[in-house]
């Protein structure tokens, strides 16, 4: 019987591996024997990288879909001017300032209604 470098418990002399922790054994070593740590080690360390390249191509996908589906958006709204019926008010063309508009309008008729 041997003793285990990494816990200190007794090991049998032909064992690979400690029974208490699980460390390779110097006949383990001299065996050849991968530990089951190691090999846990490489799988999860190739799981990283081959999510880490999936998340990517899956990002540069999600980004290049929001700017077809952004353009689409441009060019489906009319681009011509809209009076408000309610107030009168001019909305520029764009859809950015349009909305902007109509959020600014809303503050104004919350403030003249005194809410």
């Amino acid at each position: 019987m041997g003793f285990c470098t990494k816990c200190g418990k007794e090991v049998p002399e032909d064992a690979y591996f400690c029974l208490s922790c699980g460390a390779r054994t110097l006949k383990g070593r001299e065996a050849g024997v991968s530990a089951p740590l190691d090999e846990m080690r490489d799988a999860l360390s190739t799981m990283g990288r081959e999510l880490e390249k999936a998340f990517q191509t899956a990002a540069k996908e999600i980004r290049g879909t929001f700017e077809t589906a952004r353009e689409n958006v441009k060019q489906s709204i009319p681009m011509k001017p809209v009076i408000c019926k309610n107030w009168g008010q001019k909305i520029s063309a764009t859809p950015t300032s349009a909305l902007n508009a109509v959020k600014n309008s809303s503050r104004t008729r919350k403030q003249h209604s005194g809410r």
